[in-house]
């Protein structure tokens, strides 16, 4: 019993570590200044659950452990929305609507982003991204192109990374973020 118990603080903290990469990556300055994902709380979440939505793809081929692991991921970044609702000082009776508004969001942008990069080198991809991020940038601000080649370069470098670097909480994201 203490074993599973030992195992299942070990995997919140590696969730933690992952989720920690995640949103630094989505910090990254390239993606608002160069790219025009708008600087904002929503532009910023949608580039946290952009993230997510790479690593939940990566985790997904690492079976059951994987499967667990991206469990623990969702729930930290659950965890997190709750927090930040709070401090951001949002009601009591609406955290609960809008956590369940940010999870929907989370699965269906890595059901789109998912079925997107399916797709070797083609443009659904920078459709898929400019169709999901519509409501919060004007018309021709978003380089969609831009993003979608680097979201390519961050799911090919996932890939590669070995699984036991990324089962114990240790990513490779691309350093493009120097070139725009």
């Amino acid at each position: 019993m203490f074993a599973s118990l030992k195992k299942k603080s070990d995997r919140r903290q590696v969730a933690r570590c992952l989720y920690g990469s995640s949103v630094t990556q989505a910090r990254s300055p390239v993606l608002y200044e160069a790219w025009g994902v708008p600087d904002n709380l929503q532009g910023r979440f949608e580039m946290i659950v952009l993230h997510l939505a790479l690593v939940l793809r990566r985790l997904g081929t690492e079976g059951e452990e994987g499967r667990a692991l991206g469990q623990s991921l969702t729930e930290t970044f659950v965890v997190d929305m709750d927090d930040n609702m709070r401090e951001l000082t949002f009601g009591d009776l609406r955290v609960p609507k809008e956590i369940k508004r940010a999870t929907a969001a989370l699965f269906d942008r890595h059901t789109a982003y998912l079925a997107a990069l399916s797709i070797p080198h083609d443009v659904s991809l920078a459709d898929t991204l400019r169709r999901q991020l519509a409501y919060l940038i004007p018309a021709g601000s978003l380089d969609a192109q831009a993003l979608a080649e680097y979201v390519r370069e961050c799911a090919e470098a996932l890939g590669r990374a070995p699984a036991t670097e990324v089962l114990s909480g240790r990513l490779g994201w691309p350093q493009r973020g120097e070139r725009a």
